[in-house]
């Protein structure tokens, strides 16, 4: 009796293979089926990857025939063999079942679909840049060496940017970029911005990175043409951030514009100033030139010549210039209490029929009214409290002196700066500004805007990078792009017939008690801090550790200092003998004498010296009246021979010519700042070497700190505005050494 049986599809290879095995009568085959073959040797899948017609990635799943002999594989597309595919493992073609090896995990996602798979443009940059070096290691992998060829590109760089004068205030660019052996211009890339980012040249794929277009932006430039239209102003920070490699070809217009800004050659000479009752000095004058440069080109800038340069005097000339074309226009000057009578007294000496007044004390609100003198004077804390009533004025110039004081963007009297209304601005600085780049930004924020871009910003473009990773091409650049309104003159470079000043570190030591007093403190206070400062996985508790510290600088002043003024009769401290010692030197020798301290109390236990041996000083507080007389006695009055400074107020502003020696009686941490101080009185106008004077207590954090600050120096070119700033620069290992006695 014959049966007859179906089976399932899947199984059936599997089954024929069965049923051949069987002799005689006891199976049947049809015709059909005796003709059916059943092969052992695989397919085998591969993944073909090309590029085709249309210059897109195509990759194709096939299988094929691997034959013997010197015949060709035969290769059969997976979306050909669908309708035939009987499982995963097998296929029915030309009447025959043919084995199908398991397609390798990797390529399983490319055989799941039918057809072959495309990639254009960005999909296909995303797959060469990522799938397909995995596939490389996969055998089953077949690229053709024209894909294999193929390189993706992912940051063209402006390898050329032609500049050409568009009008007064602006200008046309037009960069040119390159990537591999590739140029691209400026179209292509504005073209392919609304396609995914993602250009092909040649064979080649270039993507296009998101921030592209930021160099310009930040300069403000816009697109108009398919060309950049730049402000003058953005293309000076433009031009700073292009790459080393760069070439930047410039109309001639222009390029005479631009040689001005890099000082190649000189700006014209600024009118002569008939108001002006003194003799500008050469390197003078070439700052009124410049200052007025930026006057006629509508800029503003920063003055930062050193400390007793006559920064004060060029800054009047552009004022009284100003003055002369704008009569009707007044100017402010913003500047530290303690400089406030020093303004004055310059505009009386160099320019007495100009019209001046203070806006300071209980009747300053009475001078805003219409009628408002050419150049009004006032203070920083003047300005966050009034700021109200002096940004209702139009200002022609808002002059910062000591501008450093702006630095700390977050503060009251920064913001305060902002609200001021005013055609033009300029800064005075005599501390260098390069190195401490937050306060640059503050600075310029007030002169420029925008121009160093947003704070944040600013710290990621240029502050991380210079201050964490030493990144010195940033440091130029930066340098670069601030260059056109930063004008800096060093005594030593333009005043050579000043005369020299001499330094000396005077040391000495702890008298007994200071020595068991000192040790109390350390290891009563010291020893949990050193611990912590240990322990990485500890914040650093510089609040604590300033304020130990600082009772041990105390310390090493005089005992009083820690002890409220109580300590025994006759108590005294190894600097405080030295001190007196160079004092009676100096003072049988007929020198007048300038002495600093950051320490109030210290300069009463002076003064009550002083007193004791009938000398006659003046002193200069934050909280002295009339300081403008106090300086004039001192410079003037012969039998006046020591002036006592705390070393925040009379060290910014003043002339104390009339001294020829300087002691710093305790030490900053802050050479800047102590150098800021000892040019109150080695400046212009000194006829005589200055002797400068540093006491040091020696095996004391005192001398710790002096070798620290001197190693620091590039942390030291720049005012800091309290210890503290400077003081946490200083590593765990730097912190416990200052603490260990």
């Amino acid at each position: 009796m014959k049966r007859y049986f179906t089976s399932q599809q899947k199984k059936s290879p599997n089954i024929f293979e069965k049923l051949t095995r069987f002799t005689g009568n006891k199976v049947e085959l049809s015709e059909r089926a005796r003709k059916v073959k059943l092969y052992k040797t695989p397919l085998v899948p591969y993944l073909h990857a090309d590029i085709n017609n249309d210059g897109h990635v195509e990759l194709s799943p096939i299988l094929k025939l691997k034959s013997s002999g010197k015949k060709e594989e035969q290769a059969f597309p997976w979306e050909q063999l669908a309708e035939h595919r009987i499982s995963d493992e097998w296929v029915w073609l030309n009447n025959s079942y043919r084995p199908v090896e398991s397609i390798p995990f990797n390529l399983k996602p490319y055989f799941h679909k039918q057809k072959p798979l495309v990639y254009k443009e960005k999909n296909a940059v995303d797959f060469l840049k990522g799938d397909f070096n995995q596939l490389l290691n996969d055998p089953s992998f077949k690229p053709s060496e024209r894909l294999e060829g193929i390189e993706v590109h992912d940051k063209p760089d402006v390898s050329h940017v032609q500049v050409e004068s568009c009008d007064t205030d602006w200008l046309w660019l037009d960069p040119t970029y390159t990537v591999g052996k590739h140029t691209i211009t400026l179209s292509e890339i504005l073209s392919c911005l609304d396609k995914n980012r993602c250009m092909r040249k040649g064979t080649d794929y270039i993507e296009i990175p998101k921030d592209i277009m930021d160099l310009w932006q930040r300069g403000n430039g816009v697109i108009e043409n398919g060309r950049i239209k730049m402000p003058k102003l953005g293309y000076l920070r433009t031009r700073a951030e292009c790459g080393r490699e760069t070439q930047v070809t410039v109309c001639h217009e222009t390029q005479k514009y631009l040689a001005n800004f890099d000082r190649i050659t000189p700006p014209q000479p600024a009118p002569s100033v008939t108001s002006y009752k003194g003799e500008l000095r050469t390197y003078q004058q070439s700052g009124y030139d410049w200052l007025w440069f930026l006057h006629t080109n509508n800029f503003n800038g920063i003055l930062a010549d050193e400390m007793g340069l006559g920064k004060t005097h060029q800054a009047m000339v552009v004022l009284l210039s100003a003055l002369q074309n704008e009569p009707s226009m007044p100017n402010l000057v913003i500047c530290p209490t303690s400089v406030l009578d020093h303004w004055k007294s310059k505009f009386q000496s160099y320019a007495p029929e100009l019209k001046i007044a203070l806006f300071y004390g209980k009747e300053r609100n009475t001078l805003l009214s219409d009628n408002l003198p050419s150049v009004v004077l006032t203070t920083y804390s003047i300005l966050s409290r009034d700021v109200e009533g002096l940004s209702k004025i139009q200002w022609n110039y808002v002059v910062l002196d000591e501008a450093q004081k702006i630095k700390n963007h977050n503060t009251q009297m920064r913001k305060a700066t902002k609200f001021l209304n005013s055609k033009r601005r300029l800064a005075l600085t005599g501390t260098p500004i390069e190195n401490r780049l937050t306060e640059l930004w503050s600075i310029f924020d007030f002169l420029m805007p925008g121009y160093l871009g947003s704070i944040d910003d600013f710290r990621k473009r240029y502050e991380n990078p210079i201050i964490k990773y030493q990144d010195n091409e940033k440091r130029e650049m930066l340098k670069k792009i601030i260059h056109p309104f930063k004008l800096r003159r060093l005594k030593k470079d333009v005043l050579t017939e000043l005369p020299p000043k001499t330094e000396e570190k005077r040391y000495c030591t702890l008298v007994p008690t200071q020595i068991v007093m000192y040790r109390d403190i350390v290891s009563e206070r010291g020893s949990k801090l050193i611990a912590k400062l240990k322990d990485e996985s500890q914040p650093v508790e510089y609040i604590h550790i300033f304020a130990l510290l600082t009772k041990l600088k105390r310390l090493c002043d005089h005992p009083k200092l820690v002890l409220n003024g109580n300590s025994p009769k006759g108590s005294t401290s190894g600097k405080y003998e030295l001190f007196k010692e160079i004092m009676e030197e100096t003072l049988e020798a007929g020198e007048k004498v300038v002495v600093f301290s950051q320490y109030l109390e210290m300069l009463d236990i002076i003064g009550d010296w002083l007193s004791s041996i009938h000398v006659r000083y003046e002193t200069l507080r934050g909280n002295t009246l009339n300081r403008g007389k106090v300086v004039e006695r001192f410079q003037n009055d012969p039998d006046c021979n020591v002036f006592l400074g705390s070393l925040m107020a009379g060290g910014l502003g003043i002339d104390l010519t009339s001294a020829s020696v300087v002691i710093h009686y305790d030490r900053w941490w802050n050479a800047a700042r102590e150098d800021q101080a000892t040019d109150r009185v080695h400046r212009i106008g000194q006829t005589r070497g200055v002797q400068v004077f540093k006491l040091i207590t020696k095996g004391t954090l005192e001398e710790k700190i002096d070798a620290m600050i001197t190693t620091k120096a590039t942390l030291m070119n720049s005012v800091v505005e309290s210890d503290d700033a400077l003081f946490k620069s200083f590593s765990r290992k730097e912190l416990i050494d200052l603490l260990t006695f």
